[in-house]
């Protein structure tokens, strides 16, 4: 795990996880817990991310069966973030949101995952329009949330947060709205998490890049452009490592820079091709 997280040898790291699991032997506690780290921390930088959830679910019901409760937690929370990033149907993933919840009763043992998901839930009322859930990502992400994370040094929940404001902040087109919030926590995490390759490092970082491209076409302001030439650069070491799975955010990414500098024929031939590859890998929605 290490290699991949800290080193990004993900090729070295892919490997002695898929050795790992073959050795694993009998013992389920074992087998469940690499199973859980193989395929929702390690293969999502080198296999299709649509092949990997329905493994994640199967680790999560294979640690039911066997009542390893901690574990099979861990990986149904891992499922539901991969899953809600990359474009799930919406209807059916709320349904499975709702019952990991239910499932996750003693909540007061498990602040920072019962934090995490709600997040997730939230998001998921949010992007459905429902009546009866939030209608904006403001409602249920505030600032008094994301400075209460990283007051508690909780910072992978403040980052899961935060790139789900983000995200619906970008697909609603509440801009200026989170402006200020993400000029604030951009360069916090970029700073912190530079040499890390974490999952919700990619869309952090994705819809950074994009809201960055944005200001920058306002504002000129270099801050902009130097947030979003880094997601760039990023996404381009992730794209070697798995076409499949960043190929689409990488291309559109750079679209928005070539829209930035005006370079409009440039723009449009990077916009076709992230939706060819978006198409043809499988990312809809």
């Amino acid at each position: 795990l290490s290699l991949v997280t800290v080193f990004s040898d993900f090729s070295e790291g892919y490997s002695l996880a898929k050795t790992s699991i073959s050795i694993a032997g009998s013992d389920k506690r074992v087998l469940c817990s690499i199973m859980t780290i193989t395929y929702g921390m390690i293969n999502i930088w080198k296999e299709p991310i649509q092949a990997i959830l329905p493994q994640l679910k199967d680790v999560y019901n294979m640690s039911l069966k066997y009542g390893l409760i901690d574990n099979a937690l861990a990986s149904g929370m891992l499922h539901a973030y991969r899953a809600f990033f990359t474009g799930s149907l919406l209807k059916p993933f709320s349904k499975e949101v709702a019952l990991f919840m239910r499932n996750n009763s003693e909540r007061h043992k498990r602040r920072l995952m019962h934090l995490s998901v709600l997040s997730l839930s939230n998001g998921i009322s949010c992007l459905r329009g429902n009546s009866s859930g939030p209608q904006y990502v403001d409602e249920f992400i505030t600032e008094e949330h994301l400075a209460e994370a990283l007051r508690n040094k909780e910072f992978a929940a403040c980052e899961v947060m935060f790139a789900i404001k983000m995200m619906c902040s970008f697909i609603f087109r509440r801009l200026d709205e989170i402006k200020a919030t993400v000029r604030q926590y951009l360069e916090l995490f970029e700073r912190q998490g530079r040499a890390s390759a974490q999952f919700v490092n990619i869309y952090r970082l994705f819809y950074g890049g994009l809201l960055s491209l944005h200001y920058y076409r306002e504002s000129q302001d270099q801050f902009w452009l130097d947030r979003a030439e880094h997601a760039i650069q990023k996404m381009e070491v992730w794209t070697a490592e798995s076409v499949w799975n960043f190929e689409n955010k990488l291309f559109l990414l750079q679209a928005e820079r070539h829209y930035a500098f005006g370079e409009m024929d440039h723009a449009a031939e990077k916009y076709k091709l992230a939706q060819e590859s978006s198409k043809k890998h499988r990312f809809l929605h």
